[in-house]
């Protein structure tokens, strides 16, 4: 269950990044880091199990 829920905030956070990339004023560039941080905030949360 823990994977599903991280494959989808993965898929959503890449569609941010990549949505928010075609938008050119702020709001594009807020999608983007809103998608940066939900896939930096994964990473790390994948990597604290390891340490």
């Amino acid at each position: 269950m823990k994977k599903i829920i991280y494959l989808i905030t993965f898929i959503i956070s890449l569609f941010l990044v990549i949505k928010g990339r075609t938008i050119t004023n702020y709001f594009g560039l807020a999608m983007m880091f809103v998608g940066l941080i939900g896939i930096l905030s994964e990473i790390y949360l994948y990597n604290k199990q390891y340490q």
